[in-house]
């Protein structure tokens, strides 16, 4: 099964891949989401494990058969409303019948299924989406980041002074200048925390409005039989469902022919939807509390000094950081912190820094 996603993999692979980069929580998730929704998508597409996308008893043969099964595909199957269970032979599946609404007349409570064509696009969309901060984040960086750390972020067994000096000289020289560039990076946080929220209700519309209740109603009926009427996944992705044709009589009257489909596709989009529930709500939920602590780091500089000098280790590197961090504004403590991350000789970095604000 894993061949599926051979081509996704050539895709996403990171392998050699070891660029210093400017990240978070936040965008760590919002990548990890993408790959997921894009994985769902191959999945759902996969017609080799799940076969045709819809099977109908129509009562007709060959060509006649056909088109009708295609037309049931492209103009959606509905099931029944509030059927009786003693009637149907499956959720949702069984004799019509007419209701009297409010104004006394006749009506047929029928939901329609032709949201699970669109599954693989919106799942596109969606990583789409989540792409795009990431996009616009690596517009603005453009490799700036990678080259004022000098490549301090490996270890080398040559003189690195050099280096260390180039990128303290810059650093000091440049200070008070990089608040836009943190600011930026802060606002495709939001961005993304906005976007994983609003993914959350975008997949709840698309889904009927179904979405916020189907994961935990799902995974309690997951182990249940797919022809339970009380199976809630039967509602958001029936498995058998109606589909109504109509075609000219020999004397060109309309004939009216009733087709129950079977809608292989559904139980993988089910279990695909399940899964999803679970990711996107975790997504929205890490994003949220990491951008909360962001936020707080922006807007109180003495916790940001503060925790900035506790993740550093040596005593000499607390007290350089701690003399560096005075002068700096939310843009050069957001460079130091990331140099901290990806920076090999950090310590040698801060006391270059340190003796160039000295000069």
């Amino acid at each position: 099964m894993f061949e599926v996603f051979g081509e996704l993999k050539k895709q996403i692979t990171t392998s050699g891949d070891t660029k210093p980069r400017v990240g978070s929580m936040v965008f760590f998730s919002a990548k990890l989401c993408m790959f997921i929704t894009l994985l769902a998508c191959v999945l759902v597409t996969a017609k080799n494990y799940i076969g045709d996308n819809i099977k109908c008893i129509t009562g007709f043969e060959k060509q006649e058969h056909k088109a009708i099964e295609t037309y049931c595909f492209i103009a959606s199957t509905f099931t029944i409303v509030d059927l009786n269970a003693d009637l149907a032979p499956h959720p949702g599946v069984g004799p019509a019948i007419p209701k009297i609404n409010a104004e006394g007349e006749k009506e047929e409570a029928t939901r329609g299924n032709a949201y699970y064509q669109w599954v693989p696009m919106v799942l596109v969309l969606q990583a789409v989406f989540y792409y795009l901060p990431i996009w616009i984040w690596d517009r603005i960086d453009k490799g700036f980041f990678q080259s004022v750390l000098c490549q301090l972020d490996k270890i080398h067994i040559s003189d690195v002074s050099k280096n260390v000096e180039s990128s303290a000289r810059y650093f000091v020289s440049s200070m008070a200048t990089h608040r836009s560039y943190g600011v930026f990076f802060l606002l495709c946080e939001c961005s993304i925390f906005a976007i994983s929220v609003g993914n959350l209700f975008f997949t709840n519309t698309f889904l009927g409005g179904e979405f916020f209740k189907f994961g935990p109603s799902a995974i309690k009926y997951l182990g249940t039989s797919a022809t339970d009427p009380n199976n809630p996944l039967n509602e958001i992705f029936p498995k058998v469902a109606k589909c109504t044709w109509h075609k000219y009589g020999a004397s060109g009257t309309i004939q009216k022919f009733d087709s129950m489909c079977v809608l292989p596709l559904n139980i993988v989009n089910e279990k695909t939807y399940i899964f999803l529930w679970l990711v996107y709500i975790v997504t929205a939920a890490i994003c949220g509390f990491v951008l909360i602590l962001h936020l707080l780091l922006f807007f109180l500089s003495s916790l940001r000094n503060t925790v900035l000098v506790h993740l550093t280790h040596k005593h000499q590197t607390k007290q350089d950081p701690t003399n560096v961090l005075l002068k700096c504004n939310y843009g050069d403590w957001f460079l130091i912190y990331h140099f901290k991350s990806n920076m090999a000789y950090f310590s040698e970095w801060v006391a270059s820094v340190k003796q160039e604000l000295q000069k």
